[in-house]
């Protein structure tokens, strides 16, 4: 009988890491990391915000950001779509032309789609959101009784698919991070129809802790969730949101700036192709854009690191990452995940031509000296949550 891919990465995924997906990833995974397989992956790192208004756009553009995600609700698409434009945006929304009203999400006006078609701003085409929420009704996160099941996510991707453009999608990170889950998440990650994938976790907006100890060893939410998607749908580019607020009054608290660092670069680290900011207040009362003024602050030190080492992040010519390989942070010598770094530590090597550069992350709130030899590193003392770069031991030290 013959196995579908489908059906054997959802097999994979309920085997042990160490059988299956370190296999896959030390393989495969490793020289094609965060690439597409049909080669649709962009050609520079995303930097975007989430739903957000004409009024801010000039805001956004100004703090840095490339590409906006989805129009807000209850506005216009040609509206938006012409100030994007105007403000030299890149867009990833989705298409007019489709029928809505059911929803069938199914191509109903064909030169209104087409007309998306033709928009070079126009990156993407945006599914619908977090598809494994929960119907009205719904109990568990079962085939029944989530808002769209994969199957029908497939049908509404295959007939977007057919103009050509990417096709992205969006998943509750929780959902992905939740073993239990493993079978329905994975269906949806490996559609043959879909791209681009990204996930939402906001840890501390959350109230819970900013790094995870999953699949035999620690790592950010975001981390977690990129390196299950890509083992599942065999390495499609991925992007991690981030939160700026504490979009809940009620719940969690604010981020820090050490700590709104750390999950971008623990993205980064894992792979990803953009970053995706969420700066929604929900309560008290609503706002568009609650980011604090020290995130304001951090975001310009961020974007600015980030240019300065985008052509080592991303392959121009070919799209999406170029090559890497991802070093776990490990707790001593129980893990069967080596190579790794120690604990709290995680990072990565990115192949160039003038070398492998190393991205190395402390996970921790407190200092933390690393040790690793095959780096030439030792005792190097890191900051709460500090990120060191660089080709040589020197850059690393000085970083």
């Amino acid at each position: 009988m013959l196995v579908s891919r489908r059906q054997l990465l959802r097999l994979g995924s309920l085997l042990p890491i160490t059988d299956f997906a370190w296999t896959l990833r030390s393989h495969a995974a490793v020289k094609a990391y965060a690439k597409s397989p049909d080669e649709k992956a962009p050609s520079f790192f995303i930097k975007g915000v989430w739903q957000q208004p004409l009024e801010k756009m000039a805001l956004w553009k100004e703090r840095g950001i490339n590409t906006l995600f989805v129009v807000n609700g209850g506005g216009d698409a040609g509206q938006w779509t012409k100030e994007a434009v105007k403000r030299d945006l890149y867009m990833v929304r989705a298409p007019r032309g489709i029928d809505y009203s059911g929803p069938s999400f199914l191509v109903i006006d064909r030169a209104a789609f087409e007309l998306d078609l033709r928009e070079p701003k126009l990156l993407a085409f945006a599914l619908m959101d977090e598809p494994s929420n929960l119907k009205p009704d719904g109990k568990d996160i079962t085939y029944d009784e989530v808002f769209f099941r994969p199957d029908d996510v497939d049908v509404i991707a295959r007939d977007w698919a057919a103009g050509g453009k990417p096709l992205w999608i969006n998943h509750v990170g929780n959902h992905i991070n939740n073993a239990y889950l493993d079978g329905i998440m994975s269906d949806y990650a490996d559609s043959q129809h879909i791209d681009w994938l990204s996930h939402d976790c906001y840890p501390i907006a959350s109230g819970s802790e900013l790094v995870l100890e999953l699949d035999g060893y620690m790592s950010t939410h975001q981390g977690h969730a990129i390196d299950r998607m890509s083992r599942w749908s065999a390495g499609k580019p991925q992007f991690s949101f981030v939160g700026l607020t504490q979009h809940d009054g009620a719940v969690g608290r604010e981020t820090t700036r050490a700590e709104f660092r750390a999950q971008a670069w623990s993205s980064i680290i894992h792979g990803a192709v953009g970053l995706i900011y969420f700066s929604f207040k929900f309560s008290p009362e609503f706002s568009y854009d609650a980011t604090p003024p020290e995130l304001v602050e951090e975001l310009a030190v961020l974007h600015a690191q980030i240019d300065a080492v985008h052509d080592i992040l991303m392959d121009r010519e070919k799209g999406g990452r170029r090559p890497s390989f991802l070093l776990r942070s490990v707790r001593g010598s129980e893990t069967e995940l080596e190579p790794g770094l120690p604990h709290p530590f995680e990072g990565c090597e990115i192949r160039t031509d003038a070398g492998e550069y190393k991205i190395v992350l402390n996970l921790s709130n407190n200092a933390a000296q690393l040790t690793y030899s095959p780096w030439g590193l030792y005792n190097i003392r890191f900051d709460p949550y500090q990120c060191r770069r660089g080709y040589t031991v020197a850059e690393l030290v000085t970083e």
